[in-house]
């Protein structure tokens, strides 16, 4: 009787272990088709390989005949056990890897840009609370537009204020300083700039005692290309900022990235963030930093002018991500075309092996070079392209795939959709070629001048010189022809 029970006990096990198995396997396939990152060939292969795994494995487990009964003498049913048990936990580490690949997709393509405003006082201010500058009168900047109006409005469902007009975002911080105004309400974005420009505008002397978000739709043209066959152009911003990555700020790194996928040729065209451009959507001149202000959709229009081409798709990265990213990778190899030091770092001409800190300091430096933006810009690409050296030729994408995404997806925004980017990591899945790196930018000369966000101020801009951006304009065209 002993025995018998004994018997019933294993058999449950089995059961259970089996019933475990099902499910685990059937998550892992599932998760797999739901990515749809691997070409059909290898989904069929892998569910071939969890077939012919599974079929002896199951009948050993569930098995309740005489040859059942033999096979458990044998001890074949506890040795499928064990391979039953392993398979459950390799079934569950491939789930979570999906997951966390599915989660990356979503996370960087949500397309949403957030706008934020700020309610900022004096930092000796006696209001501690929104509610207190009930009745008050807020100074607001003269142009406004639509985001800003709405901005304002949500402001006064939230509190009953009068705005006062005060003029450019530098005339309105100065109101605050000089206590013309007892609070001012501006962009962020306007916020950093009178940070840097306006005197007396301190971190130190000023509080923001409320942010208004106002959320955004950047335009798509989702269907419109097939990224495996077309060619397109993706503008990379890199920010050098806090706080989300869907926050509209300026833009430190201004990148034209062309992608020709049949030739599996990629151009990175770099343009100095202090670029003398013309705002697409204000028919003004500005820094081209200065059109992220204005949101996503105005720097790619106002690039897209100034290289006479369509751009398709934006990408939005934060550049002090580049540490976490580049150590996570177990490091990248860069070529610099000078020997430098810079913050306790020295670089040598020619091939370096770079860690995060290495990296991020590598990218940052100008004050080194008689070119300074110019050659920082140079720097910048050839870290861009040891990062995609790294991922294309290196284990520690498998190894580290986890750690990997996670460096990335909250510092990194697209409004290219899941489904093309799967078919981009699908392609390359499917014939694992070599893409061929180009790099070039733009030049110009400086200038000391008003521009459209700030009129009363000179500030330095460069001037483009014509000639290099004509070469830049027709090494695009050869790229998105060939």
């Amino acid at each position: 009787m002993k025995e018998k029970t004994n018997r019933g006990k294993s058999g449950i096990a089995y059961n259970v272990i089996g019933i475990l198995y099902i499910l685990a396997v059937a998550a892992l396939v599932v998760s797999v088709y739901m990515v749809g990152v691997l070409p059909m060939m290898y989904f069929g292969a892998i569910v071939a390989v969890l077939a012919v795994i599974s079929i002896p494995v199951l009948i050993a487990l569930f098995g309740k005949s005489k040859t059942a009964d033999r096979i458990a003498k044998t001890g074949k049913k506890k040795f499928a056990s064990i391979v039953a048990v392993l398979m459950i936990l390799g079934s569950g580490a491939g789930t979570y890897y999906m997951a966390s690949t599915l989660d990356f997709f979503g996370n960087i393509s949500k397309n949403v840009q957030t706008h934020e405003y700020y309610m900022v006082v004096r930092a000796d201010s006696e209001y501690e609370m929104l509610k207190d500058i009930s009745g008050k009168s807020v100074g607001i900047m003269k142009d406004t537009d639509k985001l800003y109006d709405e901005a304002k409005d949500k402001l006064a469902d939230k509190v009953d204020v009068k705005f006062t007009e005060a003029g450019g975002f530098d005339a309105l911080a100065k109101s605050l300083i000089d206590e013309k105004s007892e609070a001012v309400f501006m962009n962020s974005a306007f916020y950093d700039m009178a940070l840097e420009e306006v005197d007396g505008f301190t971190k130190e002397n000023t509080r923001i005692l409320y942010c208004v978000e106002v959320e955004v739709e950047s335009g798509r043209k989702t269907g419109k290309i097939d990224v495996t066959k077309d060619s397109f152009n993706v503008y990379v911003s890199g920010l050098d900022t806090s706080g989300s990555i869907a926050n509209v700020s300026r833009s430190d790194v201004n990148m034209l990235m062309t992608v020709n996928s049949k030739t599996r040729t990629i151009l990175l065209t770099s343009i100095p963030r202090d670029y003398y451009v013309e705002l697409a959507s204000k028919g003004a001149m500005d820094k081209l930093t200065h059109s992220g202000i204005y949101g996503i959709d105005e720097t790619t229009a106002t690039v897209g002018k100034l290289l006479d081409t369509d751009i398709d798709y934006y990408l939005k990265v934060n550049f002090s991500t580049v540490t976490d990213l580049v150590d996570e990778l177990g490091g990248i190899t860069v070529n610099s075309d000078y020997a430098f030091s810079t913050v306790g770092f020295d670089f040598v001409e020619g091939e370096n092996f770079l860690n995060g800190k290495q990296a991020l300091a590598f990218s940052r430096e100008r004050y080194s070079f008689s070119d300074g933006d110019n050659q920082r810009i140079r720097n910048q690409q050839a870290v861009i392209v040891g990062i995609i050296n790294k991922c294309a030729g290196s284990p520690s994408i498998l190894t580290n795939y986890t750690g990997i995404l996670g460096a990335v997806k909250d510092s990194m925004q697209t409004s290219m959709s899941q489904k093309e980017i799967k078919s981009l990591v699908k392609m390359q899945i499917g014939d694992m070629r070599k893409w061929t790196i180009i790099r070039q930018s733009v030049t110009g000369d400086g200038l000391m001048t008003p521009v459209y966000s700030m009129p009363n101020t000179s500030v330095y801009v460069m001037v483009p010189d014509k000639e290099s951006v004509e070469s830049a304009k027709i090494q695009i065209d050869e790229v998105m022809g060939e």
